[in-house]
């Protein structure tokens, strides 16, 4: 069995990520697929495995070989399941870790999905822009002419029905694709902001393009946004 297991997002203020029911299947994993090392012995902190960190066995996903992933998959069993957990959320969305989970599918291995945090999920619940139509884009393009057309594109696919277009930023950048987005996207269309998801810093906020303009002008970009993880939500016609 291959369990995906969500980890905290925020890495301040780290809460339990998952429902206290799936503790005991969680504790019995001592063979772990991860991201990184470190933000992953953090998260297995957070779960309180009941046996020392340094007893684990963690491979990380970008650095084992396939006939290795292979051979883990295959040993993995209910009793003794491997663990599969990125550094923040749920692996496998917006988080690296879908390549094992297909690999575990095409070797019949079964594949336990675990109830935790998303942020795109979460962001979108938050927004109160339309959930029935959405689509999540991952990092929009570093190029600022790209970045401009990759919006503008995305802004006419978001008219009838209604459609709320995600994306994610590395934080240093959010004050710049911010100011992309406000003097981008029409004057009417809803932007949200969600800072910090389950973070001591958390804040949500949707407004209008115009509107968000206005408190840009009153309040520097970099102030406004911090470097806080944030995710952004848009919809034209909501």
């Amino acid at each position: 069995m291959l369990v995906l297991v969500p980890s905290p997002l925020s890495q301040t203020t780290p809460s339990l990520p998952i429902l206290a029911a799936d503790l005991p299947l969680v504790h019995r994993i001592r063979t772990w697929a991860v991201e990184n090392a470190k933000p992953a012995r953090a998260a297995l902190a957070v779960v309180g495995m009941p046996v020392p960190l340094h007893t684990l066995s963690l491979h990380e996903m970008a650095k084992t070989p396939p006939e290795q992933r292979d051979a883990l998959l295959l040993s993995a069993s209910a009793d003794a399941p491997l663990g599969l957990v990125s550094d923040a959320g749920c692996p496998a969305i917006a988080d690296p870790g879908s390549s094992w989970v297909l690999r575990a599918h095409q070797l019949q291995v079964p594949v336990q999905p675990l109830v935790g945090p998303c942020s795109p999920v979460l962001a979108l619940m938050a927004s109160g822009l339309p959930g029935q139509h959405f689509m999540f884009h991952g990092y929009p393009p570093i190029n600022p002419a790209e970045c401009v057309a990759w919006i503008q594109k995305n802004q006419g696919a978001s008219g009838t029905p209604a459609c709320t277009q995600i994306a994610i930023e590395t934080p240093f950048r959010n004050a710049k694709f911010f100011k992309t987005l406000i003097e981008t996207l029409n004057p009417q269309a809803l932007l949200c902001l969600a800072h910090d998801l389950n973070g001591c810093q958390q804040r949500i906020h949707t407004r209008s393009t115009s509107a968000w303009k206005k408190l840009a002008q009153e309040q520097h970009p970099d102030t406004l946004l911090g470097k806080t993880p944030c995710i952004f939500l848009w919809c034209q016609n909501p």
